[in-house]
């Protein structure tokens, strides 16, 4: 019974790490994009700074749960693959590296806002402002796709969970790559990888949508199902 609850809250968390993380992105409104103006940039950070550090709070959160559910996913994934499970070994890795340089990206800017950007050098803040935003899209890209591409290769190998879930995970990854080009890229739609802010939108849908399949799963009916269709 303490394994079952185990292992349904580890695979829930997935769902409620994406929401949380939904949350903390429109906590103060909807994302500037990448190539606002300075002084839009300085007078975002400043009038919104209870709201930015209140979504700060909730990011923090959500990477809390993300890492929870990520340890049930590679070990639901080592299940299905058996033997050594390369596949589940590079989704762990991938999803840690993403997280990594997401949260050391977003640290400046989380500093200037904490500090207040109006007592801030305005090129400090955009400086922050680029980093977060280069973080989150362009420079992510590579560790967003292992971090997709991994699992769906087990899930279609497998067929364990719904295939769609492959489908959805290669939309992601062809997002992933456009974001990946947009490091060349200052002005618009795909400045610094932005792709109009739906790659971690679509990544988060992807996490929440594995994380509900596992849930609908019969207990105990995990890796037995590999080799389904």
């Amino acid at each position: 019974m303490r394994q079952l609850i185990s292992s349904r809250s580890g695979a829930a968390a997935g769902a409620a790490g994406a929401v949380v993380y939904v949350a903390s992105a429109f906590a103060a409104g909807s994302p500037l994009a990448p190539d606002a103006s300075v002084s839009k940039v300085v007078a975002h950070l400043s009038d919104k700074r209870g709201a930015l550090l209140a979504g700060v709070v909730l990011a923090v959160l959500g990477v809390g749960l993300l890492l929870w559910f990520l340890g049930y996913l590679r070990s639901f994934l080592a299940q299905l693959e058996g033997g050594r499970a390369p596949l589940a070994g590079v989704t762990a890795a991938s999803w840690v590296t993403l997280l990594v340089i997401v949260a050391a990206g977003a640290t400046p800017l989380t500093a200037v806002v904490w500090r207040g950007a109006g007592g801030v050098n305005p090129q400090i803040a955009s400086f922050a402002f680029d980093a977060s935003n280069l973080s989150l899209y362009a420079l992510s890209a590579p560790a967003a796709i292992l971090s997709v591409l991994a699992p769906i290769v087990v899930i279609w190998r497998s067929g364990a969970l719904p295939r769609w879930l492959v489908v959805l995970g290669a939309i992601e990854i062809v997002v992933n790559v456009v974001e990946l080009a947009g490091l060349f890229v200052r002005t618009g739609s795909n400045a610094a990888g932005y792709v109009w802010g739906i790659g971690p939108f679509i990544w988060v849908v992807w996490v929440g949508a594995v994380s509900v399949a596992m849930l609908m799963k019969s207990p105990g009916n995990g890796a037995s199902t590999a080799g389904a269709s």
